[in-house]
């Protein structure tokens, strides 16, 4: 096995091991706390929970609570500012696995790219 097909390999374990804990999360928050945040921001629940829905929506609603240019952008600028940092934290660590998750792909298909796997 050469170098460079170890290094590719390592950058794809990185990609989908964050994205398989993003989803975690996703379920997780999707779970326990999303229905709080669509009362809020919605003013009603919104009746989908299967985890493919709750992986689009626990990294939206973390980047929203993450920056507030963010919530302003989607609408819950001042609809969400009561919650606090425990109750932010799945959704903030889910936006930013997700947001590792592409740079390491984006960093494998360059260094596959440039360097090639021979």
């Amino acid at each position: 096995m050469s170098i460079n097909l170890i290094i590719s390999f390592f950058l794809a374990g990185l990609a989908f091991g964050s994205w398989f804990l993003m989803a975690g999360l996703a379920f997780y928050a999707g779970r326990t706390r999303v229905k709080k945040i669509d009362k809020i921001a919605h003013g009603f629940e919104i009746p989908h929970d299967s985890i493919f829905f709750l992986v689009m929506r626990v990294p939206n609603y973390g980047g929203a609570l993450l920056w507030q240019w963010y919530a302003k952008r989607i609408g819950l600028a001042g609809k969400i500012e009561h919650f606090d940092q425990r109750f932010r934290w799945p959704f903030i660590a889910a936006f930013l696995l997700m947001l590792f998750g592409v740079l390491m792909l984006i960093a494998m298909v360059l260094f596959d790219h440039y360097a090639g796997i021979t």
